[in-house]
């Protein structure tokens, strides 16, 4: 079990002394008192001695703890925590993700949906939507109960609905923080069948009613309504069931254009320009990846990212007369451009950025930071990359 390896070798003693303990799991002779190196050794000797039951709990937590680890989970997780300074000065990223995993799990739980619904923002997943700002959200328990039965009737699957709603930001176009209301949807999904051993021998079917998440922002302030689920069927009767219930509005929402990426201008071998009080210190095409328009081929041509030489120079000088870059036959399907910042005061190291985009609407910018993603969307705006399409 690599994760909980990971898990336990980046905890500190307290950290995990208090993960055991917490969750009724029994590791003997552990010396909590020594050096985290000794007792991280100590726990992953008896880890594999544990009950199937204990290392499954173990394994569904550190899972969900080192998920959160990183600086996309750090920052949803100071955005609700109850008291975010004293978790800021915790010496590690997972000791301030386990300590809110034990102590305020419902934070817990909602920094997840936070990062649920902003991974998969303006992506396949998701629709905007707009309406006059400034209307009320209702939030009284008729409206609540109104709204979940209707959740109930929409989609056909199972009757228990849960409706969660907390307050968060959201960064708009501008990287201006909008206050927003996140209404989460859990919804029990159709009965579905799997094999478990019972005993040494003996198999036997399970049943089990998996949940669905959909995840709504909204803001006053602006009239947005942001949904993301898995189809767009489901986003449109979400949207209208959110509107007539919670909103009170008869109004139909109108859809907010969906941004799609094109790759076209990287073709013309133009400058990729910059702002200097970003401080970035170069900015490069080093991957693009061409799909054959007469067949199924495909030609992906990189350039290291350390090297000085431009990408369309490199394409000419190999290529030639064959540059696939500059023909008729070949269109960009995939590319990655390489953002360099100058180093940091009291740094030399220089921090890289690389931005992968991906036809028709993939883009890694939404696993990245708050800033980066700024950056990044700043940018593609400016270079040409992103178009907006009807829904």
């Amino acid at each position: 079990m690599p994760i909980v390896r990971n898990f336990i070798r980046h905890s500190s003693p307290q950290g995990l002394e208090e993960y055991f303990t917490s969750k009724n799991i029994t590791v003997l002779g552990v010396d909590w008192s020594l050096d985290q190196t000794t007792v991280a050794g100590n726990v992953i000797q008896l880890i594999d001695h544990l009950p199937p039951e204990d290392q499954a709990r173990l394994r569904v937590d550190a899972e969900r703890i080192n998920h959160m680890a990183d600086e996309i989970g750090q920052a949803a997780l100071l955005s609700v925590a109850t008291n975010a300074v004293q978790l800021s000065l915790m010496s590690s990223a997972l000791e301030r993700s386990r300590w809110v995993y034990l102590h305020e799990p419902d934070k817990f739980r909602h920094a997840e949906d936070i990062r649920y619904a902003d991974q998969y923002r303006h992506g396949r997943n998701w629709s905007g939507y707009q309406l006059s700002p400034s209307l009320l959200l209702h939030t009284d328990s008729v409206s609540l109960d109104n709204f979940k039965e209707k959740m109930k009737s929409l989609f056909g699957l199972g009757d228990k609905v849960k409706i969660e709603l907390f307050d968060r930001t959201l960064p708009d176009d501008d990287g201006n923080d909008v206050d927003v209301v996140q209404v989460m949807i859990y919804q029990e999904g159709l009965p579905d069948a799997y094999l478990e051993f019972e005993g040494e021998e003996d198999i036997v079917s399970r049943i089990r009613r998996p949940v669905s998440e959909h995840a709504i922002s909204y803001s006053p302030d602006t009239g947005t309504i942001e949904i993301v689920a898995a189809k767009r069927e489901r986003r449109e009767m979400i949207a209208k069931a959110f509107t007539e219930n919670l909103l009170k509005q008869t109004v139909e929402a109108d859809k907010i254009p969906l941004r799609q990426y094109c790759l076209e201008p990287l073709l013309k071998g133009k400058a990729l320009d910059w702002d200097t009080s970003d401080c970035i210190e170069s900015v490069q095409l080093v991957m693009m990846k061409l799909k054959d328009l007469g067949g199924d081929g495909r030609v992906q041509i990189e350039v290291p990212a350390k090297n000085e030489t431009d990408f369309h120079d490199y394409c000419r000088e190999y290529f030639s007369d064959f540059n696939p870059v500059t023909s008729n036959s070949f269109m960009p399907i995939q590319a990655t451009i390489s953002i360099r910042f100058q180093p940091e005061e009291g740094s030399n190291r220089k921090k890289v950025l690389p931005v992968k985009i991906s036809l028709p609407n993939g883009c890694d910018l939404r696993n990245r930071t708050e800033r980066e993603r700024l950056i990044g969307e700043k940018y593609l705006k400016r270079w040409g990359l992103v178009q907006e399409i009807s829904q």
